[in-house]
């Protein structure tokens, strides 16, 4: 009888609190995991290959990346994101590719995508000039020209999209590039963070 009420207790007790600790008394969390220095991890999520998911925080490893649901773009995305930048230095800037931060083989080629991903997050910027003016981002593979992934213009000469869901293949290249038409502009920087798809 009095092991029933321990139960009875510590299940209340735990209701009460929401609260789980593992080697720990006192969690401080909903979920504290106490480790010790026996060089256990403390925790241990077994790959999958195509989870079910449907809401935004649940969480996988696929193959060797930590990734979690994004309900917003109905995708699992990679918990990391990388930022790309794209600029191109100077005035009267007019019909021209921004150049990558990186190796590139000529200024068509862009940044070489080495997963299938998705542009989650945009960020441009000019330093003067024509604020109406057209940028644009483009997936183009070893043979050429794919399509135009996205278009939009600085109208205050900044442009931000954190609702951006944009899918690239592997093997693709991303440019982004100045239109020819309108004036020019100052010192464009165009910043795109990218997330793994699977």
């Amino acid at each position: 009888m009095r092991f029933l009420w321990s139960i009875a207790m510590c299940l209340f007790f735990q209701t009460l609190f929401s609260q789980i600790g593992v080697g720990t008394t006192d969690p401080t969390a909903e979920l504290e995991i106490e480790t010790t220095p026996t060089g256990i991890p403390a925790l241990e999520i077994n790959p999958q290959i195509a989870p079910i998911g449907n809401t935004t925080g649940q969480l996988a490893v696929i193959g060797d990346q930590l990734c979690m649901y994004d309900e917003t773009r109905g995708k699992w995305l990679s918990v990391e994101s990388t930022a790309l930048h794209f600029a191109r230095g100077g005035s009267n800037r007019n019909d021209s590719p921004l150049r990558f931060s990186g190796v590139i083989s000529n200024q068509n080629s862009g940044a070489h995508m080495p997963m299938d991903g998705t542009i989650v997050y945009i960020s441009a910027m000019v330093n003067g000039g024509d604020t109406s003016k057209e940028f644009l981002i483009e997936r183009r593979d070893a043979s050429g020209f794919l399509s135009t992934a996205a278009a939009f213009n600085l109208s205050s000469g900044t442009y931000s999209n954190s609702a951006a869901d944009i899918d690239f293949n592997a093997g693709e290249y991303l440019i982004t590039r100045i239109s020819g038409t309108g004036g020019t502009v100052n010192n464009p920087n165009i910043i795109l963070w990218v997330k793994w798809r699977h």
